[in-house]
């Protein structure tokens, strides 16, 4: 499937709709939402280095021009920008953000994944730079400040939780309030997540609400054998593991107080260290082997993936607004931008994300020259021919 073809998705009258509903364009009369988010995604997918200024320059340039072809494009000083995305309403984003995750699932290749991995990652900021956010406490640190933000990925990003409060710069917070939050009364779904979450009361929560869950534990850790289950082998060998015990065990919570109820612990030795790992879940040995636990946890390395992708190739590290507003409205649409990008990484059978974005630009730039060549009153067809075999 073509780039173009993904943009397609997204049809006007649906950016219409919301804007309706959310009244993002209440008190504006240039930069409209729909305007601003074309501007956003034109610029995150096409500028490494995305800046007010870039934009300022991008939303005169010929591209935007024909992405934005029903609206009249005057010139837009950089401050203006600026100024919008701190005011306008975040709503819109939100909802367009949660349409596209529904349209781009719908069309992937691939069966629906009931696999869900959850994390966090900070961006840290000088606080004489960010109006929100939370200090770090002592050492060098102490003058910045921090945003915390947790995504769900399945195949595509289909969670997001932004938070500035001290109190979720733990994880027993912030993820927890991620993993809980998702979906909770689908009980086919498995949550991944890594030792961040280290509170007890949470798996019993995770247990009480029915949500399979499969997590890491501290080898030190308490606990209080209630039965074994049967290995197929003395030691199970995976490529990378020896698992030599399948049990279900009590934890205990701070001081002497024992977890409400038992988790399965799955031990097993790292081959090339000899290293000793603790897997912890509710799924039953019955649903799923001790191999296929340790498994499935591996996955979890997809979400750190995805964090190194937006932050080199979608800029996401770099705030180009610095009110809690402005940074919404960036991490909406660079979500929009990730899953444009992962679905047609998936569609066309691509590999890595570097060159695959670079392939997704080159192929929007095409679908805008067909464009240009139809306006004109050309054969748009002879692009593909002519890019297929360039004139002598």
């Amino acid at each position: 499937m073509e780039a173009g073809q993904l943009l397609s998705l997204i049809p006007e009258g649906i950016l219409e709709e919301l804007a309706l509903e959310t009244d993002v364009d209440k008190y504006t009369k240039k930069l409209y939402g729909e305007i601003v988010f074309k501007l956003l995604i034109h610029c995150i997918l096409s500028f490494k280095d995305n800046s007010l200024r870039t934009m300022e320059s991008a939303y005169e340039s010929v591209s935007f021009k024909l992405l934005n072809a029903k609206r009249k494009s005057e010139r837009i000083r950089f401050s203006s920008i600026s100024e919008r995305l701190s005011v306008i309403e975040p709503a819109y984003f939100e909802r367009l953000y949660k349409k596209c995750v529904e349209t781009y699932s719908a069309i992937l290749t691939t069966p629906k994944t009931d696999l869900i991995r959850f994390d966090s990652t900070i961006v840290a900021l000088s606080g004489k730079l960010l109006n929100v956010g939370y200090h770090l406490k002592g050492g060098d640190a102490a003058h910045l400040k921090q945003l915390k933000f947790t995504i769900g990925l399945s195949n595509l990003p289909v969670a997001l939780h932004f938070f500035t409060e001290q109190a979720y710069s733990s994880e027993n917070k912030a993820l927890k309030e991620g993993v809980l939050s998702f979906d909770p009364t689908n009980t086919s779904i498995i949550r991944i997540f890594d030792r961040g979450i280290t509170a007890r009361k949470t798996y019993d929560e995770l247990i009480e609400n029915s949500m399979p869950f499969i997590s890491r534990l501290n080898a030190q850790s308490k606990r209080d054998l209630v039965a074994y289950n049967n290995l197929p082998e003395l030691v199970v060998q995976t490529s990378t593991l020896n698992i030599y015990s399948d049990s279900w065990v009590y934890l205990y919570k701070a001081g002497e107080i024992r977890a409400d109820h038992p988790v399965r612990c799955i031990e097993a030795l790292i081959n090339t260290t000899g290293e000793s790992i603790l897997f912890i879940t509710n799924i039953e040995s019955q649903v799923l082997s001790a191999a296929d636990i340790t498994l499935l946890y591996k996955r979890r390395w997809e979400i750190e993936v995805f964090f190194k992708f937006i932050k080199q190739e979608l800029n996401f590290s770099h705030l180009v607004n610095r009110s809690e507003n402005g940074i919404k409205v960036m991490l909406y649409c660079t979500m929009i931008a990730a899953l444009l990008l992962l679905a047609y990484k998936e569609l066309n059978g691509l590999k890595g994300y570097k060159i695959m974005k670079q392939k997704f630009v080159h192929d929007l730039e095409k679908s805008l020259m067909k464009d240009i060549v139809f306006m004109c009153g050309g054969d748009p067809d002879k692009i593909d021919i002519l890019l297929k075999s360039p004139p002598e």
